[in-house]
């Protein structure tokens, strides 16, 4: 109580000198006043004389004095482990009889920390502020679709005849539960077929399953005569379903253990995990000491085995890859491999273990670019445009998060997703533009016309690469590559007598695609005569060459890879990025108005240590701003 007391008479001495704050912090970030050929500009004592500058001609030494020893030290460790010092912490500060051994004990805190699982915690936290996607829901009934890729199982009961087994748990429940009686769907006596495997979720183990569950044929033939590839997933009501008379497949791979109907998990579920995996990929470059810039360059992820099922679903529902994918025994087995995973979870054998995933392993159609090696290599390219190629897309390379369900679920059109990772990665901010500004008259081009153009021409440019990503559906929306595949878009796709059999494609947007998909405009550089040519120019998803974002042309790569080529080779993702590192370890806001020299100094620091985070973030915690605390 005597310390709140304390706390409180302090500030209440330090209120005049408060007002003056925005201008000292102003001061502290050397807004505008170090030259960029100084010695540097990247390098510690660049920053350094910056902020010792700012110091010297800083007008209230009580707000701009440097902290205690132990209000540093408690800041530290805040900031790193999200907790406060602890006594033998205290107690080693108490005990150094020099500023020098002060020193070395906050270094010493800094160091360990940035060593400490909590500091993995710590970047998962800040991977969610930084990346703002939600969980993995679409469709009517987002209330009810727990977002899983694949159809639903549920066990047997303990007084049934296959306690503990599996059966698919399918909209109208009484087949599969009542095989676990033996019985048929009207309740007679059948003795149900039953198959023993290692499941996919828990391959420390094995279960059996019961019914339907344990067929394991891979396809079927419908009662209109078609085959039916028993590896893709239909639309449910509530959930995905397979087709009538299919299993599911190889360990299971096909289903999913009932996340949400079970009360006992409620958060085992790829809806929430989905929603994880592009913060649990920044802490894991973070803590493996990799480039962020991976985040929009790397032909990889980190997933544990409920997202690595999510991707070989999303990779099976092309129907392209059947062999290779069902014939891959492992991809579901922590222990098999040395691929780095988080650390906390290092039993080999841990299926909850975030691990390394080149996403084209088991989601073939996101293309690696690299012969199947983890790479985030800028010369990864691939070159396809609609309006000159005939037939499907080979795939679309894999751009880090651009390319993560998670995030192409959450921002669910072009734009929004343009717009969303411009804010996330270069820190734009898209505001009406002032009253007195005046826009050319409104046309059909929201790039060049109109009051829209304020936002539009930047953002534009940028959703091009991001259109192929849809949901088609009606209750429960499938994930898809447009234009992909065995997702060909049909040459009919607007003739009024085909909109019924094309109904898929118009419950993912074909209506919408029609009306602001214009052709010759920016986001639709396709002409009309492309269009009506080869229907699947609308998905023409290359930035082309007389584009510029932030400056600079694109390489002609196909999708979002491009996007973030220009964000890394523009230095936009570096500043930004070290502007949320910023805020976040050393508390305030960066002024990109009043401090770009700064900034600049910081993101060249960022780029000469490779972009890694650790590094940068023990700069920020021996700076002299950090230090004076405000």
């Amino acid at each position: 109580m005597q310390n709140m007391v304390d706390s409180t008479r302090r500030f209440r001495a330090l209120s005049p000198a408060l007002a003056m704050l925005p201008t000292l912090l102003l001061v502290a970030g050397c807004p505008g006043s170090m030259p960029v050929d100084d010695g540097g500009v990247g390098d510690d004592g660049a920053v350094a004389r910056c902020e010792q500058d700012a110091g010297a001609e800083a007008a209230a030494p009580a707000v701009a004095a440097p902290l205690s020893a132990g209000r540093v030290l408690r800041r530290v460790n805040l900031a790193l482990r999200r907790r406060p010092t602890n006594d033998a912490e205290s107690e080693a500060l108490a005990r150094a009889a020099t500023d020098a051994d002060r020193e070395r004990v906050i270094e010493s805190a800094i160091d360990e920390g940035l060593r400490s699982t909590d500091f993995y915690q710590t970047m998962v936290d800040f991977g969610h502020e930084w990346m703002r996607n939600g969980r993995f829901v679409v469709g009517a009934q987002g209330d009810g679709y727990w977002g899983n890729m694949s159809t639903h199982m549920a066990q047997c009961g303990a007084m049934t005849a296959h306690p503990g087994g599996w059966y698919i748990l399918g909209e109208n429940n009484a087949r599969g539960r009542n095989a676990c009686s033996d019985q048929d769907a009207m309740g007679m006596p059948a003795p149900a077929r039953l198959r023993t495997v290692q499941p996919w979720w828990d391959p420390s183990t094995t279960i059996t399953l019961v019914g339907d569950a344990a067929l394991e044929v891979a396809t079927v033939t419908d009662a209109m005569g078609r085959t039916q590839d028993c590896g893709v997933a239909q639309e449910g009501y509530f959930n995905m379903v397979n087709a009538a008379g299919c299993g599911c497949g190889p360990n299971a791979a096909w289903c999913f253990p009932g996340a949400g109907l079970n009360p006992d998990q409620p958060m085992k579920s790829q809806k929430r995990d989905v929603w994880d995996e592009p913060a649990r990929m920044v802490a894991h470059l973070a803590w493996h000491d990799r480039a962020l810039s991976d985040l929009v360059l790397g032909n990889y992820t980190v997933a544990n085995n409920r997202v690595r099922a999510w991707y070989l679903r999303f990779g099976r529902q092309t129907g392209l890859y059947n062999a290779r994918l069902d014939g891959n025994a492992t991809w579901f087995r922590p222990e098999m491999g040395s691929a780095p995973r988080d650390p906390l979870h290092m039993t080999p054998a841990d299926p909850e273990a975030w691990r390394e995933l080149v996403v084209e392993e088991l989601a073939p159609q996101l293309l690696s670019l690299s012969n199947g090696a983890r790479s985030a290599d800028p010369t990864r390219t691939f070159a396809w445009d609609p309006r000159r190629e005939s037939g499907p897309a080979p795939g679309l390379p894999a751009a880090g998060v651009f390319t993560m369900p998670g995030t192409n679920s959450t921002f669910s059109r072009e734009r929004p997703r343009a717009a969303r990772f411009l804010e996330i990665f270069s820190c734009r901010e898209f505001n009406p533009p002032p009253p007195e500004q005046h826009f050319p008259e409104v046309g059909p081009d929201l790039a060049r016309t109109g009051p829209c153009m304020h936002c539009h021409t930047l953002m534009d440019p940028v959703a091009i690469a991001f259109r192929r990503w849809i949901f088609m559906g009606y209750y429960v929306q499938r994930s898809y590559l447009a234009d992909l595949g065995n997702l060909e878009v049909p040459q009919d796709l607007y003739t009024p007598a085909r909109r019924y059999p094309n109904s898929g494609w118009f419950g993912a947007g074909a209506d919408r695609w029609r009306l602001n998909w214009l052709p010759g405009t920016t986001m639709t550089p396709s002409t009309a005569e492309e269009i009506t040519r080869n229907t699947g120019a609308l998905f023409m998803d290359t930035i082309p060459p007389e584009y510029t974002i932030f400056g600079q042309h694109t390489d002609g790569t196909m999708g979002p890879l491009a996007f973030g080529k220009v964000l890394v080779s523009s230095g936009e993702f570096d500043r930004c990025a070290v502007r949320r590192l910023y805020e976040r370890f050393v508390g305030r806001r960066l002024d990109p108005g009043s401090e770009a020299r700064y900034i600049e100094a910081l993101a060249q620091r960022f780029v000469t240590g490779g972009r890694l985070a650790r590094p940068f973030v023990r700069s920020l915690m021996t700076s002299a701003e950090f230090r004076r605390g405000f």
